[in-house]
């Protein structure tokens, strides 16, 4: 156990160095936009970050989730939109981005089912936590891709508690410069 403690410190050590001896630009602002994928819904994920300096920033992550169920005489569709905020933490090297964070705000669930003819609706807000990370690769100047993004959110509907998973991809324009 303690030799992997040690390891992983030696590589985040090794890591943080190479960071300081690359001479990458830092833009000032990034805009993520693509497709995002849940534990059983497909949506879409966006945000965008202000970077502080080359490695703090702050992020506005907002997302949409769809799920459609269709059976004989049975129909489910709900929609739930996430608007989030908070620090990220990205580590800079020439090619690629990895970024972690750690994000709070709210979401809201909307959902319709139709049973034998009759229609049922209701919808509910709430608080949502959430911690997060990915990978951004660098096509040029003002182009990454986002290779990956996974997030954790808590979220508190109808009085239970929701752990929910996300997994993004998709493109990052890069603004200004440092």
């Amino acid at each position: 156990m303690k030799r992997s403690f040690y390891a992983i410190c030696l590589v985040l050590v090794v890591a943080l160095s190479a960071m300081g001896q690359a001479k990458t630009e830092v833009p000032r602002v990034e805009v993520f936009g693509g497709y995002a994928h849940g534990l059983s819904s497909q949506g879409w994920n966006g945000s965008v970050a202000v970077n502080v300096n080359r490695w703090f920033g702050v992020v506005a992550d907002f997302g949409g989730q769809y799920i459609k169920t269709t059976d004989i005489d049975f129909q489910e569709k709900i929609k739930s939109h996430t608007y989030l905020f908070g620090p990220q933490i990205s580590f800079r090297f020439k090619r690629v981005t990895p970024f972690v964070r750690v994000l709070a705000g709210g979401a809201s669930v909307k959902a319709t089912a139709v049973e034998s003819g009759q229609t049922f609706s209701f919808s509910e807000n709430s608080f949502v936590m959430g911690a997060g990370g990915g990978l951004d690769v660098r096509v040029n100047k003002r182009v990454a891709i986002r290779a990956f993004q996974l997030d954790y959110m808590r979220t508190k509907f109808f009085g239970e508690s929701q752990h929910n998973g996300r997994i993004s991809v998709g493109l990052v324009l890069r603004f200004g410069g440092k």
